[in-house]
């Protein structure tokens, strides 16, 4: 599946000249431009090169290390963001070279450069295009630089900063006019440059405009998410983003030239796990064709549940700007089908953006009661029973810790601060949150209710144990007792006992 949104626009002019488009893509899905694909971010086990470059639809490309400090490039696909050239960091100082990139189109002008890049502190990062400086833009966690010369230019060259920071190049559109060698425009166009559908959905393929009648030869860059037969016929595969090319070798009379559309694929589940499954990473995007219910909300939150109890977060865009604690929904409201889900997963912590339809319906919510829970439970509202505080719970979005009957003990951290309870045994309502990394793993309940519990004092004993209990002097039971004075109950008896 495709993960970086590229566009890519063939304009077609009469006369002596041909306006084109093409982007160079870094995306890292497979082997590309002599670099092989590798999947780690580890500097230190990434295989890299001191410069290369290849001829593309008539843009030759080269890019080369200029400082001995770097190690130079490699073509990395780790997921997300992390895809593309990546560029070895340096410590900056004086003396720093930034690594060089060169474009030219020999038998034509340069019109406009737009790059594309990822990575830490490039908000504030200049790229130089032929010496004038060009301040970043963003889009999503995407940074580009658009650069267009007041006259077309053969060659343009840029420096990458990579100071002491990770660096991607994702893509590089150019924007370039080719000489016709006197021959006229063949004027191929199509209708629309950008088609998006649904997978399942009927739709509309932009119309080629073909004027001259000219022998047409199509393609599409990625088969994996649609193919194209000899008449322009869309069969669509799977998720993901493809590019539509008519091209014609032209004749005696007319040049040779091609018309492009992007085409994206957004592809359809029924359940949570098939848009986990259809959209894995972050930003890619899946049509949502299943009800929702909340078992929690606050603020721009939701805590959603499909017909198989699958559990996930919704973040709804509607309310994300607001500073309003409260939201669009409600427990029990059912968000219908029908919309455009985009994946915030990070770091395995699962969460959807989008913006649903309106709810219609509201039912019943009742949450599952545990007496333990796992990272399975992820994004889950439960009732974990028989919690025992020895301090206070947290407050103020601060974490506190609570011990459950077999002896494990879990953080409960106060994120949507409902306030601190005192010391004692709760059955606690809450959120299931975990999120792991290469070198961390975090894992958390976040309250939304607390309630008092049965003590389980010496009192409610009414029965005989085989098994010894143990109680300490506040009355509350404790299951795995460690130094200090207890109460022992077994067969019925309290006695006093000591634990060393």
């Amino acid at each position: 599946m495709k993960k970086e949104l590229l566009f890519c626009v063939t304009l077609s002019l009469s006369g002596l000249a041909l306006a084109n488009e093409h982007t160079i893509v870094f995306d890292g899905e497979n082997d590309m431009y002599g670099l092989q694909r590798q999947t780690t971010v580890n500097v230190n086990s990434l295989e890299f090169v001191q410069d290369f470059s290849f001829k593309e639809d008539g843009i030759e490309f080269s890019i080369k290390n200029t400082d001995p400090a770097c190690k130079g490039f490699a073509l990395v696909n780790s997921g997300g963001t992390n895809a593309g050239l990546f560029i070895s960091s340096v410590f900056f100082s004086e003396s720093t070279q930034f690594p060089e990139v060169s474009l030219s189109v020999p038998d034509g002008k340069i019109t406009g450069v737009k790059l594309y890049m990822s990575g830490d502190g490039l908000m504030s990062v200049k790229v130089p295009f032929n010496g004038q400086e060009i301040s970043s833009q963003q889009e999503g966690k995407i940074f580009y630089w658009d650069w267009k010369p007041q006259e077309g230019i053969e060659t343009v060259r840029f420096t990458v900063d990579n100071s002491f920071l990770e660096r991607y190049i994702h893509s590089i559109e150019v924007s370039y006019t080719a000489d016709l060698g006197g021959k006229e425009d063949c004027a191929l166009a199509f209708s629309n440059t950008e088609l998006e559908v649904i997978m399942g959905q009927e739709f509309t393929a932009p119309a080629l405009s073909n004027p001259y009648n000219l022998p047409i030869l199509w393609s599409s860059s990625d088969e994996s998410v649609a193919t194209v037969d000899a008449t322009g016929n869309l069969t669509l595969i799977g998720g993901g983003k493809t590019m539509i090319e008519a091209k014609t070798e032209g004749d005696d009379t007319y040049a040779a030239g091609n018309a492009k559309y992007a085409l994206t694929v957004v592809p359809s589940a029924l359940t949570l796990l098939q848009m986990i499954e259809y959209a894995p990473g972050f930003l890619d995007r899946v049509y949502v064709d299943f009800p929702l219910t909340v078992t929690y909300a606050n603020g721009a939150l939701a805590y959603v549940v499909d017909a198989e109890n699958n559990a996930s977060c919704l973040e709804n865009t509607k309310n994300a700007a607001s500073t309003s604690s409260t939201t669009t929904y409600k427990v029990g409201n059912v968000i219908p089908e029908g919309w455009i889900a985009t994946n915030y997963t990070i770091n395995e912590s699962i969460s959807w953006r989008g913006v649903p339809g309106e709810v219609k319906e509201t039912v019943e919510v009742t949450y599952p009661v545990l007496k333990s829970v796992s990272p399975d439970d992820a994004n889950r509202v439960v009732i974990l029973e028989d919690v025992t505080f020895t301090t206070p719970t947290a407050s103020e979005y601060e974490t506190a810790y609570g011990t459950v009957p077999d002896g494990t003990e879990y953080v409960f951290q106060d994120s949507f601060n409902i306030g601190s309870k005192p010391a004692g045994k709760y059955n606690v309502t809450g959120v299931v949150n975990y999120s792991k990394t290469s070198s961390r793993e975090y894992f958390f309940i976040a309250p939304i209710a607390y309630e008092k519990a049965q003590e389980g004092g010496i009192d409610d004993l009414e029965s005989p144990e085989s098994s010894p209990r143990y109680f300490n002097i506040q009355g509350l039971e404790v299951s795995n007792p460690e130094t200090g004075v207890f109460i022992k109950i077994q067969d019925g008896k309290a006695s006093k006992a000591f634990i060393k």
